[in-house]
């Protein structure tokens, strides 16, 4: 038995207390609203794994999987490759991370979709798993990524410039998979073992090819950690409490209590948040202010002598690049998707973010004006901006943004999604396709295996 690192008697077996719920979860304990939440997160993971086909990243990872090769047991989406569920898992995972379009969850402080859907649809295909199943390990690794992400790890694991998608990332992607693989209690907790060893992401890489690539190796990761698991692989099963374990060496602020608070009862997977603007979702609250401001208060370009964007002061190390040089960049700049929503653009195109429109001398000179600054006395920490618009005339025109309540009205949000997901993926697939798409993910929880929806998602020509 390892030696504890934490006094609460809450991390007293923690790590087998989150193995055993992940091992044990079925469909029959999910309640609808979370079976309508996992659909209209895999619509959305598809659509914009299909938007990124073009991508250099999709390009290089996939001339990658074809010179190493490997066994034909999943599909790359978009592209159609046949290969590995390892291969399919890391390229999957990153390039529906590539245009950072895909969910989030407060309550991770990541993003759960590209870290769970990537690591089962492989496995899910080759095995032929029920689309009952695929939405219970869903659940099942957003529940593990939210508990062990901000619940457990709290902000400081984040502030230390580690990217949660691909530390928390890498434990659910393992449960997710581990569900697909049918995994015992005894066996989950060994993945999350191996799982630790493998989680990593630097936030210093944002703004670049490998934000997306901390997606795609949790995903490989946590597949490798749950199928080496099966196999009889040893880790060390007190992994997130022990001495030297993953909580002792990753964060300042370790609480088990939150981590466990409501387990089996509490659904973190409720906290899903959807992307209509194709950035970082740290900069949408000051894009919905922005817009606000341009709609509600008739303010125009030539108005504006400058601008106050407050926010909290954790933004500042997650998407403040001042000077965006890239389209990617442009993704994790607050000044740049500011002044792109004061000017009217299309936030919501990924045509937005690119070299020319970060180097447009109109965009240049509206983001210029634009001051960010630190506050940390906004109602809540995550989601929220203010804006304080001073005109040439000298007259305020102050608008907050906040985009941290989840959609309630699950059929609003699937028609919405549904119209993202056509938008995306109809230039890709074609409308044919698109449509039968939405009506078997729909239709999920009733479908016999995946391979259909696999064979959909495949571009045309």
């Amino acid at each position: 038995m390892a030696q504890i690192a934490f006094d609460q008697p809450e991390a007293k077996g923690l790590t087998a207390k989150l193995a055993n719920h992940a091992a044990d979860l079925s469909f029959d304990e999910l309640p609808d609203d979370i079976v309508s939440i996992a659909k209209c997160c895999f619509l959305d993971w598809l659509a914009v794994t299909l938007a990124a086909q073009d991508d250099p990243i999709t390009k290089m990872l996939i001339s990658e999987a074809k010179e190493q090769g490997g066994n034909r047991q999943a599909t790359i989406i978009g592209d159609g490759l046949k290969t590995s569920v390892a291969q399919a898992a890391l390229i999957n995972g990153t390039v529906s991370h590539a245009l950072d379009y895909d969910d989030v969850n407060l309550l991770m402080i990541g993003h759960p979709s590209v870290i769970t859907f990537a690591a089962m649809l492989g496995p899910a295909e080759r095995d032929g798993t029920s689309g009952r199943d695929f939405i219970t390990a869903f659940v099942t690794g957003t529940e593990i990524g939210c508990r062990i992400g901000k619940q457990l790890m709290g902000e400081s694991h984040y502030q230390k410039g580690w990217h949660m998608t691909g530390t928390a990332g890498t434990f659910a992607a393992a449960a997710a998979a581990g569900k697909i693989l049918g995994l015992d209690p005894d066996t989950m907790t060994v993945a999350f073992g191996i799982a630790a060893s493998q989680a990593a992401g630097l936030k210093a890489n944002f703004g670049t090819m490998c934000k997306p690539l901390h997606a795609g190796k949790a995903c490989q990761n946590g597949l490798f950690a749950a199928s080496m698991a099966k196999r009889g692989w040893t880790s060390n099963r007190e992994i997130l409490e022990c001495v030297q374990g993953f909580g002792d060496t990753q964060t300042n602020a370790f609480t088990p209590d939150l981590a466990t608070d409501g387990l089996g009862e509490r659904f973190l997977t409720r906290g899903m948040l959807f992307k209509y603007h194709a950035a970082c979702y740290g900069t949408h609250a000051a894009i919905e202010a922005a817009r606000v401001v341009r709609s509600t208060h008739g303010v125009t370009p030539d108005e504006i002598e400058n601008v106050e964007l407050h926010v909290p002061s954790g933004y500042f190390k997650m998407c403040n690049i001042r000077e965006p040089r890239t389209g990617l960049e442009g993704k994790f700049s607050l000044r740049f998707t500011t002044a792109m929503g004061l000017l009217g653009e299309d936030t919501s195109s990924m045509d937005s973010y690119s070299v020319e429109k970060c180097t447009h001398p109109a965009v240049i000179a509206m983001r210029d004006r634009i001051k960010v600054v630190a506050n940390d006395d906004l109602e809540n920490d995550h989601a929220v901006a203010d804006i304080i618009l001073t005109k040439k005339n000298g007259s305020v025109v102050r608008q907050s943004g906040a985009v941290y309540e989840p959609e309630t009205n699950q059929s609003r949000q699937w028609s919405r999604l549904t119209e993202k997901f056509n938008s995306l993926a109809t230039p890709v697939i074609g409308a044919d396709k698109a449509g039968q798409i939405v009506d078997n993910v729909g239709a999920l929880q009733s479908l016999d295996d995946l391979q259909f929806i696999s064979k959909l998602a495949v571009k045309e020509g």
